[in-house]
């Protein structure tokens, strides 16, 4: 294997958001083999910048699903691919979000603006830390961003304690053509056109001329699902949810029993 492809949230980290002993020296075990790391996750650029540093590594980063690729170096960063959602696709989708009451969230590589309709329905994550990236706006400022020309979005999320809400919003934006899917139980996410985690990998390994064979992917929720199958070793973790446990090749313990490196523990990387 050249190629070790990692989802976070539920999966690198454990439920309290950080990396364990066990999965930390076990990336790095990796890496003083030579082996290439990616970072595919739904958080911002920002955020995945912030774990690569700390982990003290070189990485490819496959950020909000994919939308935004950059190899992380020691000594700077370039930029690899960045796709834009349709501004028609950001408008219906926060007309919906206006319309149901459920948290909007839009993306870009600067950073996240947020709407909040309702504060007791609404998950955080990322937006636990204050930092100037993430950014809570009024819907009225939302829809002038939207509207302004110099405003791009990569990736728009949605967050609310009701899971029913939420499927009944993917079922809306399905009716209006557009194509959603959960990255958490309380998340869903929609990107650009064909721009998914498993496209992303695809992309970085012809862009290094690795062979997919060559790769390991480790995921746990629908946003990972193409990861794990383009990838020539899919894993599920052990919390996963259950369709994509199927669709994975093996199957390891979950987040908060460090399943990656016991995973990684039972094969020989060289």
């Amino acid at each position: 294997m050249e190629l070790l492809a990692f989802d976070l949230d539920g999966t690198l980290l454990n439920n309290a958001h950080e990396i364990s002993p066990a999965n930390r020296q076990a990336i790095l075990d990796l890496v003083g083999k030579g082996n290439l790391i990616a970072i595919a996750t739904g958080r911002s650029v920002v955020s995945v910048r912030e774990i690569v540093a700390d982990l003290g590594i070189e990485a490819f980063a496959l950020a909000l699903n994919g939308s935004y690729i950059e190899h992380l170096q020691k000594n700077g960063k370039k930029t690899l691919r960045r796709a834009v959602l349709r501004r028609e696709v950001v408008r219906q989708a926060f007309h919906f979000a206006q319309e149901q009451g459920v948290t909007f969230i839009a993306s870009n590589e600067f950073g996240s603006d947020r709407v909040i309709f309702n504060e007791k329905q609404e998950l955080v994550q990322e937006f636990l830390i204050q930092r100037s990236d993430l950014r809570i706006l009024e819907p009225d400022d939302m829809w002038q961003k939207i509207n302004d020309s110099y405003t791009e979005y990569l990736k728009l999320a949605f967050t609310d304690r009701n899971v029913e809400k939420l499927n009944e919003l993917q079922q809306v934006l399905s009716g209006v053509g557009i194509n959603s899917f959960f990255s958490d139980q309380y998340y869903i996410e929609i990107t650009p056109q064909d721009v998914n985690k498993g496209n992303a990998l695809t992309y970085i390994c012809e862009y290094l001329d690795i062979p997919l064979k060559n790769t390991i992917a480790f995921g746990d929720q629908e946003n990972d699902i193409e990861m794990l199958q383009v990838s020539g070793v899919g894993v599920a973790m052990g919390n996963a949810a259950a369709h994509v446990q199927k669709l994975a090749d093996f199957v390891t313990d979950t987040n908060d029993q460090d399943g990656v490196a016991k995973f990684l523990a039972k094969i020989s990387l060289s």
